[in-house]
């Protein structure tokens, strides 16, 4: 039997702000202890805990686990996830859906309240700011870029590889991204190029999407396109034997003649945009391809690294959505720098 598991968080009307949550999905997806590994919200922000659970039960799930993110119960907490959990169970009895308990009290998140203070006030790990100056965003990302200049020396990258390189390390805090990257030598031109084009880019999964720039990417023209969760792309993947990330890759095939494609969760999405390049029924100008896991993923980086299409890929089990994000927000600051 499937277990899926799907975190609930409030949600956010700041689109920024939600992206925290596809972090720690991309965390407990990397444990590999349950089949499926979920984002929900209950406002402002897509999918609802509704369409999560009704998308993993779709996709084979005979239990369900829902995990609120919440600090402290609510009415979220005591009636709504509750009401629609009850709901849930109605529509699916042959489906085991179980509520855990919401964060509460716990001396870990006392010790993340402590290690806040003491880097707010200068005696934890961060040296910007002092005893009486808070730390400000932009001080604690300066910080972070002069830590990440010890560890890893960008002058050995190309001049146009290196604020990808950055990004992708500052992002995910590990060093290691700076030998294990690899780039197409006309993957940064190729990328830059379809921005200011105005071409879409298509992601893989909702967890791409939202952490894309859409704001800077939309002062070009482009948008962004993910097809996972239409009904006909699960309907032809059940019908093909495939995975949804791949069937969404067919079905929008047409439509991203010239612009980026941009994995960070599946590989099957990867060797189905290979076939469909090799079959002449795609023309990406980039593909990001950073799939993690411990099934397929090394394949599909390695399969990605001989096409003739430009590419960003990196060697490997490392990887996820959050890296695939931060590649190609490098790139569209690159390209806002340059040209707006």
């Amino acid at each position: 039997m499937k277990t899926a598991v799907v975190v609930v968080a409030h949600g956010s009307r700041v689109k920024e702000a939600n992206y925290g949550l596809y972090g720690v999905i991309e965390n407990l997806r990397s444990t590999g202890r349950w089949d499926m590994v979920e984002p929900s919200f209950l406002q402002f922000e897509e999918p609802n805990l509704s369409c999560a659970v009704e998308g993993v039960i779709n996709r084979g799930a005979g239990k369900v686990v829902v995990v609120p993110l919440l600090l402290f119960p609510g009415n979220h907490m005591l009636k709504d996830i509750p009401e629609e959990i009850k709901e849930q169970r109605s529509r699916h009895t042959g489906v085991e859906i179980v509520l855990t308990r919401h964060m509460g009290i716990d001396d870990r998140i006392a010790q993340i309240v402590i290690d806040r203070i003491e880097e707010a006030t200068g005696n934890g790990k961060v040296s910007a700011g002092t005893k009486n100056t808070p730390l400000r965003p932009e001080d604690i990302e300066k910080e972070s870029f002069r830590i990440l200049s010890e560890l890893i020396d960008l002058e050995q990258f190309p001049k146009d590889f290196r604020p990808i390189v950055q990004r992708v390390v500052h992002t995910t805090g590990d060093p290691d991204f700076a030998s294990t990257l690899v780039f197409h030598p006309d993957a940064v031109t190729s990328g830059i190029e379809a921005i200011r084009a105005g071409r879409p880019i298509l992601t893989d999964v909702t967890m791409v999407k939202a952490g894309i720039d859409k704001k800077i990417l939309s002062s070009f023209g482009g948008e962004v396109i993910c097809k996972i969760s239409d009904p006909q792309v699960s309907q032809d993947a059940e019908s093909a034997g495939d995975t949804r990330a791949a069937a969404s890759m067919r079905a929008a095939a047409g439509m991203i003649s010239g612009g980026i494609i941009a994995i960070g969760n599946a590989p099957t999405a990867i060797f189905e945009v290979i076939r469909l390049i090799n079959g002449g029924g795609m023309k990406p100008a980039l593909i990001v391809g950073i799939p993690v896991g411990f099934v397929g993923a090394v394949e599909s980086k390695e399969e990605l690294a001989k096409v003739s299409v430009p590419f960003i890929t990196n060697r490997g089990r490392k990887g996820g959505s959050t890296v695939a994000v931060a590649i190609v927000n490098a790139l569209l600051r690159i390209a806002k720098e340059k040209y707006l």
